[in-house]
Parts: structure tokens; C-alpha cells; sequence
């Protein structure tokens, strides 16, 4: 069956010498010549819904706890690259059918190598807007034994925010994640806003919207997040971001109408370092 996925994007950096420290986590901050930024999230993350099957009707559960580490590096000239990689210590995704024991499909270890390249169109740090594209490549690198997703995906994206002054940035994101080997396609819009309350404390807020493509066994569904999270600074260009989400996904279910996968909800939380050199 279709898994859903949920994952989000944390920080651990490190950092060159300034008046103050500073931070490049908003999606349309990119790195200066020769800075380079290494990051890491921890998660957890749960949801539930309802499946019938042949008739039959029961529940599904997810619970993972996951990870992921990046780096990127600055080129100069408004092009950033990066690399990233998760590792997954725990992930249970157990169906309950009613009368019946319940089946359970574990997974553990290294995820799948991605690689990223950004480039600023416009704009840049004291500007009225910035925009930027960029592509990503998911590899399937982890083989079945660990946790990859068993496909290979291109991953175009386009963002822009607008400085509003007194340090409001609201921002905009599309993403398209396109699968191979007949996987469906994810499309995502996302709406956020950043707010610097002060030099240690940031807030961002952020709702994404995906859009899953039918396949030739299952129909089409969305999810959506609603998310909130933190800039702590800690020391010099070192933050802790903890953050909190809420997920729906609507039902889906398969063309022979033999599975049907009901609306779910969930929630996740996380915790990430950041570091910028």
C-alpha cells in the first residue's frame, strides 16, 4: 500500500566571522562564497486513519522517529549546493483489521542521497524581494534492506519572499517531486512567514499543501501541514529550532476498490541544530 510520508526540513550550521550572528534558513537565503552550513534534524512523528479492505474495516498507525544531516556550501555568484541524507532509527507501520492480529512493516537505517543545487534569480538580503529555482535529485541509494523510497526523483522548485521591514518576511514556495518506476507525483505549494522577534529568537510559521498524482493502482489524494517553528540562538551562528506540526491527508484508495485508505491526521515534532561557518 501507498505510504504517506511526512517529513520537514530543520537546520544545524556553522559560520564565518560578522558584526552578529546571523542565520540562512529561510528558503531564499543563499549562501555567500566559500560559507558553508551543515545541518541536522531529529523527528518524531504519528498518524492514524481508518482502512477497509475487502469489506473489512480497521486502522492504520505510523510512528517514526527519524533523522536527517546535510551540508551545503556557498559558490558565490548566487549559487548554493548541498547534499543530504537521512537516517531513520525507527519506523512502524502497523495495520489492525478487526478480529484479526495485527500486521507490522518495520523499517530502520540510512535513507536515500539527495543532492540540491539553488541559484538567486533576483534580489538578495536587503532587497524588496528574492527569488529563487533550483533542482533537486533524490538517488535510490539505500536498497530495500534500509530506508529508502526504491525510487529515483527530480525535484524542481521556485520560491520568493518579500521584506516587509522591521524584519516580516513572508515567503511562497512551489515544488514538484516527480518519481520513476510508475511511483506518483507530489505537487507542493507552500505559504510561510518569518519573524525575527529579536536577534535570538526568530518565528516561522509555514502551511504546505501536496498534491499526490493517481497511479495505475491507486487514486490521487492530498495532504496538508500546518507547522510552526523557532530560531533560538544559542551562541555565535549556532541555533537550536525546535518545531511542532499538525498533518490531514484526505483518502485515497485503490482502482479496483478493493483497498480504501480513509483520511488521517497526525502530528510531529522535532528538534534540529544549525551551524553556519
Amino acid at each position: 500500500m501507498k505510504k504517506m510520508v511526512l517529513a520537514v526540513l530543520g537546520g544545524i550550521l556553522m559560520t564565518t566571522a560578522t558584526a552578529h550572528a546571523e542565520h540562512k534558513l529561510l528558503v531564499t537565503d543563499v549562501l555567500d562564497q566559500k560559507q558553508v552550513e551543515a545541518q541536522a534534524l531529529f523527528e518524531y512523528s504519528h498518524s492514524k486513519g481508518d482502512v477497509t479492505i475487502l469489506g473489512e474495516s480497521g486502522k492504520r498507525t505510523l510512528n517514526a522517529t527519524e533523522s536527517l544531516y546535510s551540508v551545503g556550501v556557498g559558490l558565490g555568484h548566487g549559487l548554493e549546493v548541498s547534499a543530504s541524507i537521512p537516517y531513520v532509527f525507527s519506523e512502524r507501520d502497523k495495520l489492525q483489521m478487526n478480529g484479526l492480529d495485527p500486521e507490522q512493516e518495520r523499517r530502520d537505517g540510512f535513507g536515500d542521497l539527495a543532492l540540491q543545487a539553488k541559484y538567486r534569480l533576483v534580489g538578495g538580503e536587503e532587497a524588496p524581494y528574492t527569488v529563487v529555482a533550483g533542482l533537486g535529485v533524490k538517488f535510490d541509494t539505500a536498497g530495500d534492506s534500509q530506508a529508502g523510497t526504491g525510487t529515483t526523483d527530480l525535484i524542481p522548485f521556485i520560491a520568493a519572499s518579500a521584506n516587509l521591514g522591521h524584519h516580516n518576511t513572508p515567503y511562497a514556495i512551489y515544488r514538484a517531486t516527480i518519481r520513476n518506476h510508475d511511483e506518483y507525483d507530489t505537487h507542493t505549494i507552500s505559504l510561510g512567514f518569518e519573524k525575527e522577534l529579536n536577534h535570538t529568537v526568530t518565528i516561522d510559521a509555514k502551511v504546505d499543501a501536496n498534491f499526490n498524482t493517481a497511479t495505475r493502482d491507486v487514486t490521487a489524494n492530498e495532504d496538508f501541514t500546518f507547522e510552526v517553528s523557532s530560531y533560538l540562538q544559542m551562541a555565535h551562528n549556532f541555533y537550536l529550532l525546535p518545531s511542532v506540526a499538525y498533518v490531514v491527508a484526505t483518502d485515497y484508495r485503490s482502482k479496483d476498490d478493493a483497498v480504501r485508505v480513509g483520511s488521517a491526521d497526525g502530528f510531529r515534532a522535532g528538534l534540529s541544530l544549525y551551524y553556519l561557518f
